[in-house]
């Protein structure tokens, strides 16, 4: 039997926010390179009542099982390209409204309608932008242990007159937590789960109930990390909107001195900040985030998870990865966390790690201190608090953790952006680390890019880094590394940066380049993408080979013309075209004397 055929009406669809202009996950950077940009492909949505009225029509009109009748509804709708992953896609049932989400949104829905109204001053902006914004909210009232989620009826009350007890501090934090977990799964199912909370208006609820948590510190970071969890859709992130940015800020600044609290408040920040220029600039210039994860950062630096968060915060304020803005403030930012103190405090937490052994919270702050390694100062600065010599130390330690080695070299290289610390890097033998993490990532593109991209920077304008590189047996590490991964286009071009440095700065290491192999690697990088064919180009020449400069002009791109030049030799039919009558019309036409032609 064949189903109905929906066809939706324009208002019961809508597009993502993310169709209308462009995000982009994140990338790490330096003075030396940006964050990539990306537009991300839309889709349109409908309501769960539309999708449950479309299995209802299917059940009632065609006779449909409750299966077949769910079937043939997502069929129909994904057949007009429609995203189903914000509905439930099974028909209405109980089993359906215990699904986490729906279940958690609905306990926290009630939690914050039984609650108390109540209103918070807190200052906003920045200098004449600067005021007072009031946060009204409800606080919650909890019920009796004995209560339960949903509450009962007093003694002796009629059935009419059942009063739903509130929900108990410890029914929000379990809602709170399951949302939480429902949002963080992998793949697709974490993906449904953020969009159908987003479409049930849970981005809201989830910041009304950090300000109705607000006087209880003990539940406030679940509903944070909650809501954290919930913006990492990009949907999501454009419903957050001012108020909830704002209460986020609000909870940031009630309770300075917890330090779970400010981990997950700024958690939630990261999160909302991530592809979203206007999140950044109304938390980092209206609300001084900048300062306040600074600040964080010194009063909590015996906390690892809330030194971490504060890093995240200060790495999402650098980003610049909306394509929807013409302008990102990510270095204006960078500087100003340098200015607030931020760089002194990274170095102490850097050399604590380190001398814990955590490696995975020392890569945190090598990359916090590679985005804000935005200035040939801020790079003295950093080498000045010892930074550098760390940084070394770290990588020597854990040659073969690719976790550290991404961070650390991403710091290196923008430090070796300022040439007055090349030397410094060539006296910590940074050249002979570089040519042993070639040889030993050949397994992982990622790393040899992350390498490559410092070894580029580091042989810039520096022959002796060149020479010492060359003396490592760097030569063979790099081509080595270069034939291991050549569909890798970030690590390709990269290599053929760093083989023109090297050319060039140490001529005699052609010879080498050539031994082992260079010229074939090049060619083949020049033939398997466009992207790579002008940087392997100019490698092959700053090495000597034989290379095609000349660019024949071949008209507009993806259209070749040929034009027949005729025979010099041959009849002049231009002259007799001149003696037509049609020819000399044209000619007068044009303002020319004809009187005087033959």
């Amino acid at each position: 039997r064949l189903g109905r055929c929906w066809s939706l009406p324009r208002a019961l669809c809508h597009l993502p926010c993310g169709a209308m202009g462009g995000l982009k996950a994140p990338s790490s950077m330096g003075i030396h390179s940006g964050d990539k940009k990306v537009i991300p492909k839309g889709a349109a949505r409908i309501s769960q009542d539309t999708f449950d009225e479309a299995v209802r029509e299917n059940m009632d009109d065609l006779e449909m099982d409750e299966e077949e009748a769910v079937a043939d509804a997502i069929a129909q709708f994904e057949a007009q390209g429609i995203d189903l992953s914000s509905v439930l896609k099974a028909a209405p049932s109980a089993e359906r409204d215990a699904h986490p989400i729906v279940r958690g949104l609905a306990v926290i829905a009630s939690a914050t309608a039984a609650g108390v109204e109540q209103v918070r001053e807190l200052e906003y902006g920045a200098g004449a932008a600067k005021s007072t914004m009031k946060l009204k909210f409800h606080a919650f009232v909890f019920g009796g242990e004995a209560g339960g989620e949903a509450g009962g009826a007093a003694d002796g009350a009629a059935d009419d007159d059942v009063v739903p007890d509130p929900p108990t501090e410890a029914a929000v934090v379990d809602a709170l937590r399951a949302v939480r977990e429902a949002c963080e799964q992998p793949g697709e199912d974490g993906t449904s789960a953020r969009a159908l909370l987003g479409a049930r208006d849970g981005v809201d609820l989830l910041s009304s109930a950090a300000l109705s948590l607000l006087p209880t510190p003990s539940a406030l970071p679940h509903a944070l990390l909650a809501l954290a969890a919930a913006v990492a859709d990009a949907e999501n992130r454009e419903r957050i909107g001012v108020r909830g940015l704002v209460a986020v800020r609000a909870c940031i600044a009630e309770h300075p001195d917890d330090a779970a609290v400010q981990a997950a408040a700024l958690r939630a920040a990261t999160a909302a900040m991530v592809q979203h220029e206007q999140n950044r600039a109304t938390l980092g210039e209206q609300g001084g985030l900048v300062a306040t994860a600074v600040r964080t950062l010194e009063a909590h630096a015996d906390s690892t998870d809330t030194s971490l968060a504060a890093c995240a915060a200060l790495r999402a304020l650098t980003l610049q990865d909306d394509a929807r803005v013409a302008l990102n403030k990510g270095f204006e930012r960078a500087r100003a966390a340098a200015d607030a103190g931020a760089l002194p405090l990274l170095a102490a937490l850097l050399r604590r790690f380190s001398a814990e052994g955590d490696a995975p919270a020392a890569a945190s702050v090598l990359l916090t201190c590679s985005r804000l390694a935005c200035s040939n100062k801020i790079c003295e600065k950093l080498v000045n608090l010892g930074v550098l010599e760390e940084c070394v130390q770290l990588l020597r330690a854990h040659l073969q953790d690719v976790p550290l080695l991404r961070p650390a070299a991403a710091l290196l290289a923008a430090l070796a952006g300022n040439d007055a610390v090349k030397q410094r890097l060539c006296d910590a033998r940074a050249p002979e680390l570089c040519a042993a993490l070639l040889g030993g990532h050949t397994d992982s593109p990622p790393a040899l890019e992350s390498c490559t991209g410092f070894l580029a920077m580091l042989t810039t304008r520096h022959t002796d880094n060149c020479i010492a590189f060359v003396d490592a047996g760097g030569v063979e590490a790099l081509m080595g590394a270069m034939r291991a991964a050549p569909a890798h286009v970030g690590f390709i071009k990269k290599g053929c940066l760093a083989v023109r440095n090297l050319a060039v700065r140490h001529p005699p290491s052609i010879k080498q380049l050539l031994e082992h192999g260079g010229e074939a690697v090049l060619r083949d990088a020049m033939g398997r993408s466009a992207e790579l064919h002008d940087e392997a180009k100019a490698a092959l020449r700053d090495m000597h080979c034989d290379v095609t400069l000349a660019q024949p002009w071949k008209g507009m791109p993806g259209e070749e013309h040929i034009l027949e030049r005729g025979d010099a030799n041959g009849e002049d039919r231009f002259a007799q075209y001149l003696d037509t009558d049609e020819a000399r019309a044209a000619m007068r036409a044009a303002g020319f004397d004809t009187s005087q032609m033959c």
